[in-house]
C-alpha cells in the first residue's frame, strides 16, 4: 500500500498512539478489551528506530509477530518531535523568499521585536538569508484592487538566480495585501509549481490567508525551510507499510487534531509541539471522566515539562505561538514548555550557583545511572540517589538503573559546591521543584484562573514524583494522576479527532457588520473545510463543522476566539460571550466599556470522528481486603536525612484505598510520590486522586 493512500476501516481492530519524546518513545494500544504499552528508547538520529522498537515491544506482549500485529491496526497516531527539534536546533533547508517589491525587511525588521541572547538584545532569527529575500514588482492595494500585475520573466529570473547563487531547495512567497486579492500571489506561485516542479513552494495566503504581514510571510518562510523535516517521518511509514501496516499514518498537529501525511506536508509547522497537544487532548477526557472542568495540567517527560490549561471542560487555546522570538501564526494548543525533565542535566555555572536545564541528556547517553557513560548529573540520578526511583524496577524492569553511577555524578559535581553527594542530589530535586512551580503559577495566573479552584492533572513518566509537592507549593488542592499516566500522550495521539480549519481576514467593526454576509462567508468556509476533511477519508456522517470568530476592542494588537453556536452572525451574543471571556482572561477592570468591538477573522474548523479503540482499565491485581505495601525504601523527605517509606503496587490498588504519606506508589513505569500531609485516594476508574495539604511543601 502506497503511505499516501487514505482509507481507514470501520472494523475493530487494534488503535496506537505513539509520542515520540526526547528520551524516550512512548506506545498505546488498545482493542476495545485489553490495554498494552511499552517504552523505547528515542534515537535523536533515526526517531523510527524508537517507533519500530516500540512497536516489537507490543507485538510481543501480545504474542504477535511484528507484521501480523501491523496488519490488525486500524489506527495509527503518530506524535512526533521531527519539525519542533530542527526549528529549536535551527536545521532546515536553505530557502528563497519572493515578496513584494519594498517590502524585502519584513522578516528581518520582525515588528521591533527583540530577544535577549547572550545579555544582549538582538532581532529574532530569520529562517532565510536577507540575500535570498527578492523584492518582485508587483502591488494590490488595502482594497485588494490590483495595481500592478506581475511580470512573470521577472519572476523565472529571480528563481532561477536564487537556485544558482544561492543553491535554494525550497521557495516561499507572500506578496502585500495578498489576503484581500491573492490574483498576483496564486498566478506567481502556480507559475512556479509548473516551471520549477523540484522546488517546493509554500504560499503565505494559501497557509494563513489573514491580516497581519510578518506573521503571514514568516509562516510561508519557516514552512519553506522545514520543506525537509518530515522526510523521516515519510520513511518510517514506507518502513511500517512494507511490513503490514494498511492505514496511513495520522499526525498530530499543535491544535490537537490529526492530519495525514501528505496535509503535513503542505506545512510542516503545524506539527510543531505535537507531542504536548496529544496529552492535554488525553486529559481533557480525563477531566470529563473525573467531572473536572478546570484544571492545569503538567507533563513531565525526560526532556521537559509542559503545561496547558483546561478551562471550562476545554483546552485553552492561542491563535499564536513563538520560537526564537518569531511569532508562529499557527491556531495551538497554549502550552508552557520549560527545560525540566528526568534528563535535565544539573550544572554550576560563573556564580558557583547549582542550576538544572535547560539541556538534557536524553535517551543517549542518557542519565549517568543509565550506565551508557553518561557524565552529568540528571534530575533522573538525584531521584536514584535519594531512593524516589527504585533502580531494579525501572520502566518495568526493562532497564536496571546503577546506583552507584548516580552517586559519583552528584558527588563529582558537589565537590565545586562543599556538598556531599546526597546533599547534591537534594538540592538538584529542589531546583526542579522551585523551576516547575514557579511556571506552574505563571500559568495558571495568566490564564485567569485561581490555583485554588484548580485540579493539576499530572502525567509523563517523571511527573508522578514532583506533583504533589508542585500543588502543595502552588496552593493546587487536588491531584489527579491518571491510569496509565506515563504514556497518557501516546493515548491522545491514539485519539485524536481528524481536525482542519479554513480562515479568512476580516476587518470590520461589529456594530456596522452586514450579519447576512458574513453569515454566508462562513457557511461558504464550512462547506470548503468539511470537504477537506472528507478528502481525509473521513465518511460524512462523521464530521462536524464548528464556527468561531476572531474579536477585540478597536485598535487593540490580538484579539480573542469567539465560538459561534451556527454560522449565523448574531452581535449581540458575540459581544456578550467576548465581555464574559476578556473579563474572565484579563479581568473585569481591563474592559474598555465603551470601546467598539471588531471583527478580525471568520473561521469553520471541521472535525472527523475516525474508528478507534477504546481503552480499557486495567484490572487490578487485587480483589479486596486492606491494602499493604509491597516494600519499604530508604527515601531522603528534606534535606536532613532519610526514613523508611512504605511502597504500594499501584496494579494492587482497587477503588476506594486510600494511602496516608509519606509513600510511594509504583506503577510499571512511573512512581508517584505522596508527601507528609497528602492523602491518596483511588478513584472509580482507578486514577490516584491526592488530596493536598498547602504546608506539606
Amino acid at each position: 500500500m502506497s503511505v499516501n493512500e487514505v482509507s481507514f476501516s470501520a472494523s475493530q481492530g487494534f488503535s496506537i498512539g505513539i509520542d515520540v519524546g526526547g528520551t524516550f518513545t512512548d506506545l498505546a494500544c488498545g482493542d476495545g478489551e485489553s490495554l498494552w504499552r511499552a517504552k523505547s528508547p528515542t534515537d535523536p538520529q533515526n526517531f523510527g528506530r524508537g517507533v519500530l522498537g516500540a512497536c516489537r515491544l507490543v507485538a510481543d506482549q501480545i504474542g504477535l509477530d511484528l507484521g501480523t500485529f501491523l496488519n490488525k491496526v486500524e489506527r495509527f497516531g503518530l506524535g512526533t518531535t521531527a519539525v519542533t527539534n530542527a526549528l529549536v536546533e535551527k536545521q532546515g533547508v536553505k530557502a528563497g523568499l519572493l515578496t513584494t517589491a519594498g517590502f524585502e525587511d519584513t522578516i528581518a525588521m520582525a515588528r521591533s521585536r527583540r530577544v535577549s541572547s547572550e545579555g544582549y538584545l538582538v532581532p529574532p532569527w530569520s529562517p532565510i538569508e536577507r540575500s535570498a529575500v527578492v523584492g518582485i514588482r508587483e502591488r494590490v492595494d488595502r482594497d485588494g484592487k490590483v495595481l500592478q500585475h506581475v511580470d512573470l520573466n521577472d519572476v523565472r529570473a529571480a528563481v532561477t538566480e536564487l537556485i544558482e547563487t544561492h543553491q535554494i531547495e525550497a521557495l516561499a512567497v507572500s506578496f502585500l495585501w495578498s489576503f484581500k486579492n491573492s490574483e498576483n500571489e496564486r498566478s506567481v506561485v502556480g507559475f512556479l509549481r509548473e516551471e520549477f516542479p523540484d522546488i517546493p513552494v509554500f504560499s503565505g495566503v494559501e497557509l494563513h490567508p489573514s491580516i497581519r504581514e510578518y506573521e503571514r510571510t514568516l509562516v510561508a518562510a519557516v514552512n519553506a525551510v522545514m520543506s525537509k523535516a518530515l522526510d523521516g517521518i515519510e520513511a518510517l511509514a514506507q518502513e511500517l507499510a512494507d511490513s503490514g501496516l494498511r492505514v496511513p499514518l495520522l499526525l498530530l498537529q499543535t491544535s490537537g487534531g490529526t492530519v495525514t501525511l501528505a496535509e503535513a506536508r503542505r506545512s510542516p509547522v503545524i506539527l510543531v509541539a505535537s507531542g504536548p497537544a496529544a496529552g492535554v487532548m488525553a486529559a481533557a477526557e480525563v477531566c470529563a471522566d473525573e467531572g473536572i472542568t478546570d484544571a492545569i495540567c503538567g507533563d513531565m517527560g525526560g526532556t521537559s515539562f509542559d503545561l496547558a490549561v483546561i478551562a471550562g471542560s476545554l483546552p485553552q487555546r492561542s491563535e499564536r505561538g513563538e520560537l526564537h522570538g518569531m511569532i508562529l501564526a499557527q491556531p495551538r494548543i497554549d502550552t508552557l514548555s520549560i527545560g525540566s525533565g528526568g534528563g535535565s542535566i544539573a550544572w554550576v555555572d560563573g556564580r558557583g550557583l547549582l542550576r538544572v536545564g535547560p539541556r538534557s541528556a536524553r535517551a543517549w547517553p542518557g542519565p549517568a545511572c543509565y550506565g551508557n557513560g553518561g557524565k552529568d548529573a540528571t534530575i533522573t540520578d538525584a531521584l536514584v540517589v535519594l531512593g524516589y526511583i527504585d533502580p531494579s524496577s525501572f520502566v518495568g524492569g526493562t532497564m536496571t538503573l546503577d546506583r552507584d553511577a548516580a552517586l559519583k555524578v552528584c558527588g563529582t559535581l558537589g565537590e565545586s559546591l562543599g556538598l556531599s553527594a546526597e546533599a547534591t542530589a537534594w538540592g538538584i530535586r529542589e531546583i526542579a521543584l522551585a523551576e516547575m512551580t514557579k511556571a506552574t503559577r505563571l500559568h495558571a495566573g495568566a490564564s485567569g484562573l485561581d490555583p485554588r479552584t484548580l485540579t493539576l492533572i499530572s502525567y509523563g513518566g517523571s511527573g508522578g514524583l514532583f506533583t504533589a509537592s508542585i500543588a502543595a507549593e502552588a496552593n493546587i488542592p487536588r491531584v489527579v494522576v491518571p491510569p496509565a499516566a506515563s504514556v497518557l500522550s501516546a493515548f491522545g495521539a491514539a485519539s485524536a479527532d481528524v481536525r482542519r480549519q479554513r480562515i479568512k481576514s476580516a476587518d470590520v467593526l461589529l456594530d456596522r457588520a452586514d450579519a447576512e454576509e458574513i453569515g454566508a462567508e462562513l457557511e461558504k468556509l464550512g462547506v470548503g473545510v468539511a470537504k477537506d476533511v472528507g478528502d481525509d477519508g473521513v465518511p460524512e456522517e462523521d464530521r462536524v463543522v464548528t464556527y468561531d470568530v476572531g474579536v477585540r476592542f478597536f485598535r487593540q494588537t490580538s484579539e480573542v476566539s469567539v465560538p459561534l453556536e451556527t454560522a449565523t452572525f448574531d452581535q449581540d451574543a458575540i459581544r456578550t460571550a467576548f465581555l464574559e471571556q476578556y473579563a474572565a482572561r484579563y479581568g473585569v477592570g481591563a474592559i474598555g466599556r465603551d470601546a467598539q468591538l471588531e471583527v478580525t477573522f471568520l473561521r469553520a474548523v471541521a472535525t472527523g470522528r475516525l474508528p478507534r479503540a477504546t481503552f480499557p482499565i486495567d484490572r487490578a491485581s487485587r480483589t479486596g481486603g486492606a491494602v499493604e505495601p509491597s516494600s519499604h525504601r530508604t527515601v531522603f523527605l528534606d534535606r536532613d536525612g532519610s526514613e523508611q517509606v512504605p511502597c504500594y503496587r499501584t496494579p494492587d490498588l482497587i477503588p476506594g484505598d486510600r494511602i496516608d504519606g509519606p509513600a510511594l506508589a509504583d506503577d510499571v513505569d512511573t512512581t508517584v510520590f505522596i508527601p507528609r500531609g497528602a492523602t491518596l485516594v483511588v478513584g472509580e476508574r482507578r486514577s490516584l486522586r491526592l488530596d493536598v495539604n498547602f504546608d506539606a511543601a
